[in-house]
């Protein structure tokens, strides 16, 4: 079970680039203690990449919407645009937003990730 506080680290790799596309590029992450999953769902994070704290939005599933059946642990950082392929980063669980759902089309999942993102910015301002 994931709590709030839980911290994780892994290495950034290539994933199928569906985020870009999305208008939500994210750093795909292989943890390093594999044993050690959070649940699924999305989830407000903070990020700590080369001593830089960050903040973001981390996917935790199985991309029901695109018909993709493997795990995925996968984080949008906010205000950030730089290539961290093969980078080590660690994430802390600040609050879990919503649990995993499939939706109806892929425009349906970026409306509902506008939202996500818009909460989680919230969230970070109060």
């Amino acid at each position: 079970m994931t709590h709030t506080g839980d911290i994780y680290s892994g290495k950034i790799v290539k994933g199928f680039q569906n985020g870009r596309k999305f208008g939500f590029p994210t750093a795909n992450i292989v943890l390093d203690d594999e044993n050690k999953l959070p649940d699924t769902g999305v989830y407000a994070v903070k990020v700590t990449l080369n001593d830089q704290p960050l903040y973001g939005m981390l996917y935790a599933g199985t991309r029901p919407t695109l018909n993709l059946a493997t795990l995925s642990i996968e984080i949008h950082l906010f205000n950030f645009d730089t290539d961290i392929y093969g980078q080590t980063l660690q994430f802390e669980i600040l609050r879990k937003i919503r649990d995993e759902r499939k939706f109806d089309s892929p425009q349906e999942l970026i409306a509902q990730l506008k939202k996500d993102k818009e909460k989680i910015l919230c969230l970070l301002n109060e």
